[in-house]
């Protein structure tokens, strides 16, 4: 259930480009382009893990009030 019109959106446009992510065709790609997507996609797994541990933190928090 959702409470939040806004959170929703956002979590659908995440869903959309992790979907657009996976159908990512590397096969042509230069060893640059490679070695800048590699970069990107690291520094866009960190932020991710650091979104997956807010989100946790905040469930421990709600699941546990005392």
């Amino acid at each position: 259930m959702r409470s939040n019109g806004a959170f929703e959106e956002q979590v659908s446009a995440l869903e959309r480009a992790v979907t657009a992510l996976r159908g990512l065709d590397v096969s042509r790609a230069t060893e640059e382009e490679l070695a800048e997507l590699l970069e990107r996609l690291e520094s866009a797994a960190r932020m991710m893990a650091g979104i997956i541990s807010r989100v946790a933190y905040r469930l421990r928090q709600l699941r546990d009030p005392a």
